[in-house]
């Protein structure tokens, strides 16, 4: 990891079935449901962005794009796909179409996208295709699928503060974090403010970017805020050792 940190962070709680957007209320801990943890890179575009904060702050996920024929209804195929899902006990997270490679987004942008849970499979992903549109895929409305391993960032801004909700507030009216982040997650606790994020790579530019939002909105100064992983188990990953051009995009599924 070359990137040391400390600390903790904000995320906005994103439904699967709804595709809307809300803050978590004051006070709240974050959402443990399906759809908490959606987000888009601001800086992305096809490419992949300057990354220096990696290590156990950058995951492999597996994501699957559902690429819809024509006046589909998008509707049944969310909640076929969600209700597949579960029935393999996988509880699936939308996500943005950036973490897709450049292949997969130079012939259409998927309508529908979800990320897998941390520790599924390739193989979770061609299982859950099949169980909700069959292995031919003939299911009405559906064009074809992307089964696809990305890269997403899994990282806590924490700052400390007398009044932690007085800051989210600033945050959410001035729309530092909206902008720079797409969806993200807030908890507060004693004297501290934690902002989390799962979503498509950010670079070095757009995390000191959020720091610096976040620290205005406290009256204090970037190093205040501390950037660390969401979580301290698992395994991580060394950007520097990453190919040039990593290997996240899927080809069309017949057959995954």
């Amino acid at each position: 990891m070359k990137a040391a940190a400390a600390a903790v962070s904000v995320v906005l709680a994103s439904s699967l079935l709804t595709g809307c957007t809300a803050g978590a209320p004051p006070g709240s801990s974050p959402s443990a449901s399906s759809g908490a943890v959606l987000a888009s890179g601001s800086d992305l575009g096809n490419g992949r962005p300057q990354v220096s904060y990696d290590g156990l702050m950058v995951r492999r996920r597996i994501a699957v794009a559902i690429h819809p024929a024509p006046d589909a209804d998008m509707d049944k195929l969310r909640t076929t796909l969600v209700s597949a899902a579960g029935s393999l006990g996988l509880a699936v997270s939308p996500i943005s179409p950036d973490v897709l490679g450049a292949s997969v987004l130079e012939h259409t942008v998927p309508e529908l996208i979800v990320a897998l849970p941390g520790d599924a499979t390739i193989a979770d992903g061609g299982e859950l295709i099949d169980l909700a549109f069959g292995q031919d895929q003939s299911f009405p409305g559906l064009d074809h699928v992307h089964v696809a391993q990305v890269l997403v960032h899994d990282v806590r801004f924490t700052i400390n503060s007398a009044n932690p909700g007085g800051v989210a507030e600033a945050i959410a009216l001035e729309g530092i974090l909206a902008d720079a982040l797409g969806n993200y997650e807030t908890r507060m606790g004693d004297g501290e403010l934690e902002l989390a994020y799962t979503g498509p790579l950010l670079s070095d530019k757009t995390v000191e970017a959020v720091r610096r939002g976040v620290s205005r909105a406290a009256g204090s100064s970037a190093d205040a805020v501390t950037v660390a992983p969401r979580s301290e188990t698992g395994m991580g990953v060394d950007m520097a050792l990453e190919p040039a051009e990593a290997a996240v995009a899927g080809e069309p599924v017949h057959g995954h």
